[in-house]
This record gives structure tokens, sequence and C-alpha cells, in this order.
């Protein structure tokens, strides 16, 4: 599902699709628009840094005032830069554009950012093939395999961060065609084309994959004792 705008590009009238579910968003569409948001928490964390260091001994300025202006000016330039990408308008352009089309694609926007519910997936389709999370790490895959993708410091904070880039090479290393075998010189391709996978299916791994790596983190500490025990 998604929710359709029309906006002004170039002189002519444009509809844009706003997607409502994970599942009408790319990765890549999502770690775009999360580096966005990343990038002006962290302005506004600098921003609010300095202007406590600034005023911290100046008794007539109400900081709390500084703070919460800083955050209203970030906020309408991180609505107005989430614009901006989505509609692929300039800055200068979305000056022109109605403010109620920007709230409306806020607000689409909000929905998403409830935290996903997993649905406990372990294989997903994707352009007319069926591919599978690696369920059984010692049978299908090797234990290299599982600390290659591991080393690429996936695990659901780093995604709380906006770090979902790695996903897509994670996946291509891991998820696989019944009967595939790991090809490294197709990792790049493989990589890229998952770039497009939906986030529903990319949430679903990422989950996946974190609750594997706890799994054998607690066998691993459940030897480790009882070797400590002998």
């Amino acid at each position: 599902m998604s929710v359709t705008i029309s906006i002004t590009k170039d002189n002519e009238s444009v509809d844009i699709d706003i997607p409502t579910e994970w599942k009408d968003m790319t990765v890549k569409y999502w770690a775009e628009m999360a580096l966005i948001i990343t990038s002006h928490q962290k302005s506004l964390e600098d921003e609010k840094k300095g202007h406590l260091e600034e005023n911290e001994a100046k008794p007539d300025v109400n900081i709390t005032a500084l703070l919460k202006d800083a955050e209203i000016v970030d906020t309408l330039k991180l609505n107005r830069d989430i614009f901006c990408y989505i509609s692929g308008l300039s800055k200068e352009d979305m000056k022109e554009v109605d403010m109620t089309q920007v709230a409306t694609v806020i607000e689409t926007l909000g929905v998403l950012m409830k935290e996903y519910e997993p649905k406990g997936l372990r294989s997903f389709e994707f352009e007319g093939e069926t591919y599978y999370f690696p369920s059984e790490y010692l049978k299908k895959n090797t234990y290299g395999d599982f600390i290659e993708t591991t080393q690429l410091d996936m695990n659901i904070e780093q995604m709380k961060n906006g770090r979902y880039d790695v996903l897509p090479a994670q996946m291509a290393i891991l998820c696989r065609r019944e009967g595939e075998e790991y090809d490294e010189d197709l990792l790049e391709a493989k990589t890229e084309k998952f770039q497009n996978l939906p986030m529903d299916t990319v949430y679903e791994f990422a989950f996946f994959l974190t609750n594997a790596a706890e799994k054998l983190v607690k066998v691993s500490n459940i030897y480790l004792e009882k070797k400590d025990k002998a």
C-alpha cells in the first residue's frame, strides 16, 4: 500500500507514491533515508552540546529554551530533507511545496517508525526464486560463512543506528536457493540485486541472524563452563 501525493516538479504536475508498509520499501531506499535521519540526530546532539558548553556559566540564558528551539529547527530541516529525498526536489524547489503535502508524507512515514514485529520467516521469494535462511549452519553453511557475515557488524542495535547498508551483503552470503553453493565471484552481483529486497524480508533476516548468533554464543559459553569445571 502507499499514499499518493501530487507536486510540481520542473513546472509539471508529478504524482509520487509514499510507501506505508515495510514490504513496499526496499532496503536501499530505507538505508538512504536512515542515513538522513542519523545525520540529523548527530548534528542536533552536537548543537545541543555546543549550547550547553557556551552558556552553562551564564545565569541569564535560558538553556532549556535554546535546546527546545534547536530541536524544533532540526525537526523542520529533517522533514525538509526527507521530503526532498522522496520527491527528488531540490531544497530550493521544496520552498514552494504546500505544507499539507509535507505533513502527509511525514505522517505516513511515522507509521514506519514503530518497531518491526517479526513473523519468524525462514525463506523468501524474490524475482521468481526462493531463497532460504541458513537454518542449520553446520549442515548447509560452514562456520566460516557465519564468521564472515557476522564480521560485517550486523545486529539489531546497528540497524537502530542506521546501519542497513551491510544487510544485502550478509544476505548474499547466507541466503541461498536450494542446492546453491557459495560463489565469491557472484557475490557482488548478488549483493547489488539484494539492494532491492523489501524491508520486511530484510528485518526477518536481521532478527533470524541475531537469534542464531545469540544461540551460538550461549552454546559456546555452556561448553566453556563445563570445560572449566572438568
